[in-house]
C-alpha cells in the first residue's frame, strides 16, 4: 500500500474531506447521545482514537502534522521544542499493515525512531535549526534504557501527558501487542517524559547511524 503523501493529490484531499465530513458526522452524532444521557460520555475512550484516525489525513495535507519518518509525528513545533510521538493508526494502517507482529514490528518501528532523529540531526546541521532545541517524547514513544543510550534523560510525565496517553490507550493497547507479537496491556504507571537536547542528539549522530546500518541489515537478510 502507498503512504498517503505518496497519492495523488486530488485523492488525498478527497479521501481527507471524506474523512473529515465522517468525523463531523460522529462527533455530532457523540454530542447528540452524550447530551441524552452523561453516561455515555465513558465512550470517549472509543471516539479518541476514531477521531485521530480520521482526522490524520486532513491535518496532513493541511500540513499540520510534521512526519519525521513514516511512523513518528509532531504537533505544533516551535523554535524551542519538537514534541514527538507514535504516528497515527491511520499511519500505522499505510506504513505498517505488511509488517509481521513482534521482531519485526519492534525493529521496524525503531528504526522508524532513529530515522526520525537522524531527520532533525539533518535540519540542525544543514537547515537552520537551532541546537538548543529540545527534543521530547514519551516513554511509549522510546522506551527510558533505549532513551538513555541515545542521550536521553528521563523525567515523570506531566499530568497533561499522562492524561493524553490514557485517552489513547485502545491505540496504545493495539501497538503495544502487535511490538511484542501478542496481546500485552501497557502500565500506565511506568509513563515518563524523554527529552535532550538538539546538541547533546548531535554527538550520537555516529552510533544512531550504526544502528540504523545495523537494523537495515537485518531486515535485507
Amino acid at each position: 500500500m502507498k503512504r498517503f503523501n505518496q497519492l495523488n493529490v486530488v485523492l488525498q484531499w478527497f479521501v481527507s474531506l471524506s474523512f473529515g465530513i465522517l468525523l463531523l458526522l460522529l462527533s455530532f452524532y457523540w454530542i447528540q447521545t452524550v447530551s441524552e444521557s452523561k453516561i455515555w460520555m465513558v465512550l470517549i475512550f472509543l471516539m479518541v482514537p476514531i477521531i485521530q484516525f480520521l482526522i490524520t489525513p486532513l491535518f496532513t495535507v493541511l500540513n499540520l502534522y510534521t512526519y519525521y519518518s513514516p511512523m513518528v509525528v509532531s504537533f505544533g513545533n516551535n523554535k524551542r521544542y519538537i514534541d514527538l510521538h507514535n504516528g497515527t493508526s491511520f499511519d500505522y494502517l499505510m506504513d505498517m499493515s505488511h509488517v509481521k507482529p513482534g521482531i519485526a514490528w519492534r525493529n521496524k518501528m525503531l528504526h522508524n525512531y532513529l530515522s526520525a532523529l537522524l531527520k532533525i540531526i539533518h535540519q540542525m546541521e544543514h537547515e537552520g535549526l537551532s541546537n538548543h532545541t529540545t527534543i521530547r517524547g514519551s516513554s511509549y514513544f522510546l522506551s527510558q534504557r533505549s532513551g538513555e543510550k541515545l542521550g536521553f534523560k528521563v523525567s515523570n510525565a506531566s499530568l497533561l501527558e499522562k492524561l493524553n496517553i490514557a485517552l489513547n490507550y485502545l491505540d496504545l493497547i493495539w501497538m503495544y501487542s502487535l511490538t511484542n507479537g501478542k496481546l500485552t496491556f501497557p502500565n500506565l504507571r511506568t509513563i515518563s517524559t524523554v527529552s535532550t537536547s538538539g546538541s547533546e542528539l548531535i554527538t550520537r549522530k555516529q552510533r544512531i547511524m550504526d544502528l540504523v546500518n545495523r537494523l537495515e541489515s537485518t531486515a535485507s537478510r
